[in-house]
């Protein structure tokens, strides 16, 4: 599942460059449907993601309510919140400071990809700590 989103989202990065140096050489029209693609592209890649995610989710049953990873999934959720509002923010400062370019696009994109990232760095950092303590629980018994 991650190779299949980190597929998707670099797939993404590499359409939005394309689409920002179409926008930069093409004319009024050419940038207007660099636009449309753009944006296209940034509501098309949140929902791929997660599609795949789901589908996943389904085929396992990690989701289920008491299982393990639904724990996890929720503290890590809470851990990256954080980070989503410091990512969030800095975007946002980017977009103000650059206004209406696609340069603004790409960085929200990015930005959407930090935080799925961030969130999967929290998942693991929870579920190595959770493994750390059974292991530890474990040596004193």
């Amino acid at each position: 599942m991650k190779k299949q989103i980190t597929v998707v989202l670099i797939s993404g990065v590499v359409l939005m460059a394309a689409l920002l140096a179409w926008a930069n050489t093409a004319g009024p029209s050419g940038e207007l449907v660099a636009r449309i693609l753009g944006a296209v592209l940034i509501v098309g890649l949140p929902l791929a993601v997660q599609l795949i995610k789901r589908t996943q989710q389904k085929r396992t049953l990690v989701q289920a309510e008491g299982s393990v990873e639904k724990d996890l999934s929720i503290k890590a959720q809470s851990a990256a919140y954080v980070d989503a509002l410091v990512i969030l923010v800095l975007a946002l400062a980017v977009v103000a400071i650059f206004g209406n370019s696609l340069f603004a696009v790409l960085v929200m994109l990015s930005a959407t990809a930090l935080l799925i990232v961030s969130f999967w760095v929290r998942y693991h950092m929870v579920k190595r700590a959770v493994l750390a303590e059974a292991i530890d629980e474990e040596s004193h018994s």
